[in-house]
């Protein structure tokens, strides 16, 4: 008797782990396709924007603090705003030129590839 009981408790808790399942399955689908929608650029662009963004600030802290260590001490904080200058020009050109205006990735050019493939 022990036996059927746990056969049948069995068998009606995998059942409701199956619905369980199938339920989360149509869920998750349609929370990916909102949040897809709601995305102003394809998630990949977003995820490298933010790993280059974080690259860049780590390398800006690295480098101008064994600079201000290394250097001479009236000169490293002459070199140390020279160099931080030159930094911030270089990756704010290097992000313009991919995220900007005028990108690849910009948010007019994935607009209107978007709208020509509707």
């Amino acid at each position: 008797m022990s036996t059927m009981k746990k056969k049948r408790s069995e068998s009606v808790w995998e059942s409701r782990h199956e619905a369980f399942d199938s339920m989360l399955l149509r869920v998750s689908k349609r929370r990916k396709e909102s949040i897809e929608k709601s995305m102003l650029r394809p998630l990949h662009q977003e995820i490298l924007r933010c790993i280059f963004t974080i690259i860049v600030m780590l390398f800006d802290t690295f480098v101008l603090l064994q600079l201000l260590v290394d250097v001479v001490s009236p000169f490293n904080y002459i070199a140390f705003f020279i160099v931080l200058a030159s930094m911030l020009y270089v990756e704010i050109r290097i992000y313009g030129s991919i995220w900007g205006k005028n990108g690849c990735w910009s948010l007019d050019y994935y607009r209107k590839t978007k709208k020509n493939n509707k």
